[in-house]
């Protein structure tokens, strides 16, 4: 008989492609393990699945929990037998409401509260405790290769779920900055350097890395610096995403603050000045995204038909991805059908 060679394929998922697959098994009521290395935004998916599900979202820290927390605190009934009081942080079994509970950092979680949730996860009860009909179960966590506190998951209840593994995405994480306000400056950083979204080395000594939710800090950062002395802001971005990223995006703030004033490029978009160096051009191109509008559109797209390609469909593509009504735009029209000459 002849052994078939290993098979090798990514089946990682993007978060907008694991979005779409959690959905559809919190609908099918299959629990689902999201496997991911840390900052890749597990957590958020999964509030994004339960509000696309009309799903009331439930956080249960398994790390945090006792065997003992699941099955209750035991008291005595009116015929002296003994009874367990359900967690507070579980829905009532009576609920008829739609519920999304995910069991946050399960790998972390000791031997014995693992097992404690086998019954949980298969049978939907523990104890005398049943799930209402409307609930289903996901469960999030790190990889073992991710030097984190990370225990084995026993076989039965690994056993008991369909395993998923994101991938951080960089058009992914853009598209969702440029709905969920994310400050532009880290927006087109980003977008020039997408290999700098997510860097995370599990054996180095640098308590930060760059990473989808430590950028969304940096972001807050930038949004609120409010005259914040440049030395102390370097020293908040290399607390945030670590020191090599933190240079580096330091390094473009001060050419994106020192750029005239982008209206320049509004007012004559056609013999407007193009900056020769990338960063003052990348900076310059995040100060116009700034500011599309359905009335600027017009004159930002005739200003990215004089830039190399690449950069001036980042440009038009960020304003689109900002606000999706500027695609109906004549001047978006226009361009996008020059593209697919």
């Amino acid at each position: 008989m002849t052994v078939p060679e290993k098979i090798s394929a990514d089946y990682t998922l993007r978060p907008s492609e694991l979005a779409k697959v959690l959905a559809l098994l919190v609908e099918a009521r299959q629990p689902a393990m999201v496997w991911g290395p840390p900052g890749a935004a597990k957590s958020q998916i999964a509030q994004q699945v339960a509000a696309a599900t009309n799903r009331q979202y439930v956080d249960v820290r398994a790390l945090l929990l006792d065997p003992v927390d699941l099955r209750g605190i035991p008291w005595r009934d009116g015929a002296d037998r003994t009874r367990w009081a359900p967690p507070a942080f579980l829905p009532p079994s009576d609920d008829l409401r739609r519920w999304l509970i995910n069991l946050e950092e399960l790998p972390s979680a000791v031997a014995m509260v693992q097992a404690a949730l086998y019954q949980l996860v298969l049978e939907r009860q523990v104890g005398e405790y049943e799930l209402p009909e409307g609930a289903s179960l996901i469960a999030c966590g790190n990889r073992e290769t991710d030097r984190g506190v990370v225990h084995r998951m026993p076989t039965p209840l690994a056993s008991r779920f369909v395993h998923l593994e994101i991938r951080v995405d960089a058009e992914d994480w853009l598209n969702w900055g440029a709905a969920n306000g994310i400050a532009p400056e880290v927006l087109f950083f980003i977008t020039y350097e997408p290999d700098l979204l997510h860097r995370f080395d599990p054996q180095s000594s640098e308590r930060a890395f760059p990473c989808p939710r430590t950028w969304e800090f940096v972001s807050n950062i930038v949004k609120h610096r409010n005259g914040l002395d440049p030395s102390a802001e370097r020293a908040l971005f290399r607390g945030t995403v670590g020191e090599a990223a933190a240079v580096e995006f330091s390094a473009f703030l001060k050419v994106w603050r020192e750029l005239p004033h982008p209206r320049a490029v509004l007012n004559d978009p056609e013999n407007a000045d193009i900056p020769k160096n990338a960063s003052a051009l990348m900076a310059l191109c995040g100060s116009l995204y700034r500011l599309a509008t359905d009335v600027t559109i017009g004159p930002i797209v005739t200003f990215a038909q004089r830039l190399r390609r690449e950069v001036g469909e980042s440009l038009v593509g960020a304003c689109v991805r900002r606000d999706s009504a500027l695609q109906r735009s004549p001047a978006f029209i226009r361009w996008a059908a020059a593209r697919t000459q």
